[in-house]
């Protein structure tokens, strides 16, 4: 019981940890106000996070960093398997739970030097290749896809899909979209997306399909 008792707790002190820096910032956030918001003491705080960048690091790990880029689905085909993957994208990263952490943490690196060097260091040691990149140099290699650089594509796969929709949200610059609304809006993103990138093979394959 112990590990699962383990498991629960560093999870509530992570819930407690992304409640408290929405409400108060990173610099007016004790792990006093994190352990009391938890309901346990500060010596079993410190006995999971042995100190409050570890816990922001594991936070920001948990919520923004893993398990973002969905893996494909092999069995299906290449325009059904990114499109999955997209829908799968904008699920997680639409949450508004995360949403507000983002916003959180781009106003406090626009304050703190300590949080800019945390988030260059967490992205400098993501895998270098998320799996959408390394799907789409599958697909180039296969001759289905044509671009010059993976990590480009999937930026620019990004922008024309979830990006739009994320930045509205963040901004707070427009209502969220209704399930059918960015459902169509995704679509119409991976259409340009494969009008720009589709060889002629992988449309010769669909033909003949």
């Amino acid at each position: 019981m112990q590990p699962h008792d383990d498991t629960d707790r560093r999870s509530t002190i992570l819930r407690a940890a992304c409640t408290l820096l929405q409400q108060q910032g990173y610099h007016h956030t004790t792990m006093d106000h994190i352990a009391h918001h938890a309901g346990m003491s500060k010596k079993t705080l410190y006995l999971f996070f042995p100190s409050k960048r570890n816990l922001l690091e594991q936070l920001l790990l948990s919520e923004l960093f893993v398990s973002l880029t969905p893996s494909p689905i092999p069995e299906t085909g290449m325009e059904d398997q990114l499109r999955a993957m997209v829908f799968q994208m904008a699920e997680i990263l639409l949450c508004e739970k995360r949403l507000g952490l983002m916003r959180t943490i781009i106003g406090e690196t626009n304050r703190s030097p300590s949080i800019q060097q945390l988030m260059t260091e967490l992205f400098h040691n993501a895998n270098s290749k998320t799996n959408i990149q390394n799907w789409l140099e599958v697909q180039k290699k296969a001759g289905l896809l044509h671009f010059g650089n993976a990590a480009d594509a999937a930026d620019h796969l990004f922008g024309l899909t979830i990006g739009g929709p994320i930045l509205s949200r963040l901004a707070h610059c427009g209502p969220a979209r209704d399930r059918e609304n960015l459902h169509h809006y995704l679509e119409e993103g991976l259409r340009i997306f494969l009008h720009g990138c589709r060889t002629r093979a992988s449309m010769t394959g669909m033909a003949d399909q």
